[in-house]
Order: C-alpha cells, then sequence, then structure tokens
C-alpha cells in the first residue's frame, strides 16, 4: 500500500466510523487534496486496496465499500 492508498484507506476508514456510510468520490478527492477532475485516481486507488484486500466494493451502488476485517 503507498502512502496516498494509506491516507485515503484511513480516511475511508474513519469517515465510516462517523458517518456509518462510505465517503463519496467528491470527499475523498477533497480529503487528498487532488484536483475536481481525479476521479480516475480515486477509483485506482480504492481497485488497488480492494486487490490488497483491504476493502470490497460493490459495483453499481453509490458509497458502495465495505472496510474488511485486517488480515
Amino acid at each position: 500500500m503507498t502512502r496516498r492508498q494509506k491516507e485515503l484507506y484511513d480516511f475511508i476508514v474513519k469517515y465510516m466510523r462517523k458517518n456509518i456510510m462510505a465517503p463519496c468520490y467528491m470527499e475523498m478527492i477533497d480529503h487528498l487534496g487532488l484536483s475536481k477532475k481525479s476521479k480516475s485516481v480515486i477509483h485506482k486507488f480504492l481497485k488497488e486496496l480492494e486487490r490488497e484486500g483491504f476493502i470490497k466494493i460493490t459495483p453499481a451502488k453509490q458509497r458502495g465499500i465495505k472496510i474488511n476485517e485486517r488480515r
């Protein structure tokens, strides 16, 4: 996991503890200080986190992110 992926992962975990749902793409973009056009960067980070087993993404569901229990 890269530093930026960890930053995003930690943000998602904290956000979900507080709000019971996952953050939207724009909230993740804002948190990382990326350009508003950086949705593909967030998508790439999320896919990598899913591939590594940290999260599970539900396709076609808004805010469809689930945190996996630590391996």
